[in-house]
């Protein structure tokens, strides 16, 4: 059986440049820019092209603004600086990118929300941190909301996250690629006692509405006061309108468990009269 260990992009510290601004027909993707935003690691390889160039006055600031505008395509993925493509194997090998779990160890450089840096390409990375909770039901309607349309979805190259769902005391992770979404609660991590309860979030694509994307996740936070407690009598939305009494907030993720009056149990999953209702 194998797996999808990670993606790793070799570049040329000489050349990526010329290459990234290398002018292509109307529809023809720049491959390098592509690359790039794929990459869970970067090897900016032929660094020594550079320190032995006797025309580049200051080595370590030209080595460092190729490394800005890769970052500027991908700021999620590390960069190593490597010559003959030499690099600790442990940086490139057992990544487990796709990996639920391993994505939870926060990797100093996944999910980067230090800033934004601003370029001309197309293709760039958008990432926000807040503290706070979702609603599940909200996420799950955002996600859909993404990858249902066909050319939002295939300019979203790569997408992560690792949020805090009120109700549940594990971790949701969660990437894709375009329209491929893979999610869910993480087994192995749970938010621990003190713990920050946090969102975090990056994407990487091409021509990326950054606000819109930041804002349609804010918009997914958990509701801070519900408007029913529990004991009140209300009505529950599932398919018609049946009498039940609230049960229970926050449960598994829903703002309400309610009791139908023929005794079975539904969730309430927003809080807001399409769903649950004051009984009339």
């Amino acid at each position: 059986m194998y797996k999808l260990d990670g993606i790793c992009t070799i570049v040329d510290a000489k050349h990526v440049t010329q290459h990234l601004d290398e002018e292509k027909p109307e529809g023809v993707e720049n491959e390098a820019v592509e690359q790039l935003a794929f990459a869970d690691r970067i090897l900016l390889n032929k660094v020594d092209l550079i320190e032995n160039d006797d025309e580049i006055k200051d080595k370590e600031a030209e080595l460092k603004k190729i490394e800005e505008r890769i970052r500027g395509i991908n700021s999620a993925a590390p960069i190593y600086r490597t010559k003959q493509s030499a690099v600790d194997v442990k940086n490139v090998i057992n990544l487990d990118a796709f990996s639920l779990d391993r994505v939870l160890s926060f990797d100093p450089e996944f999910l980067n929300t230090e800033g934004e840096h601003q370029h001309d390409d197309s293709v760039s990375s958008c990432s926000s941190k807040f503290a706070g909770e979702v609603n599940f039901s909200k996420l799950q309607q955002y996600i859909r909301s993404l990858i249902g349309d066909m050319d939002k979805a295939m300019n979203m190259f790569r997408y992560k996250g690792v949020l805090a769902v009120k109700g549940m005391q594990k971790k949701f992770v969660f990437q894709g690629v375009h329209m491929i979404f893979t999610g869910g609660f993480s087994d192995d991590a749970e938010w621990k006692e003190g713990e920050t309860r946090e969102c975090r979030f990056v994407f990487i694509g091409r021509k990326l509405d950054k606000e819109a994307l930041i804002q349609g996740f804010e918009e997914c936070k958990a509701e801070e006061t519900l408007r029913f407690n529990v004991g009140d009598k209300v009505q529950a939305n599932v398919g018609k309108w049946m009498d039940g009494t609230i049960l229970k907030q926050w449960d598994e993720g829903n703002p309400y468990r309610i009791e139908l009056a023929d005794g079975t149990n539904v969730w309430g999953p927003i809080d807001d009269d399409t769903f649950v209702r004051a009984k009339k």
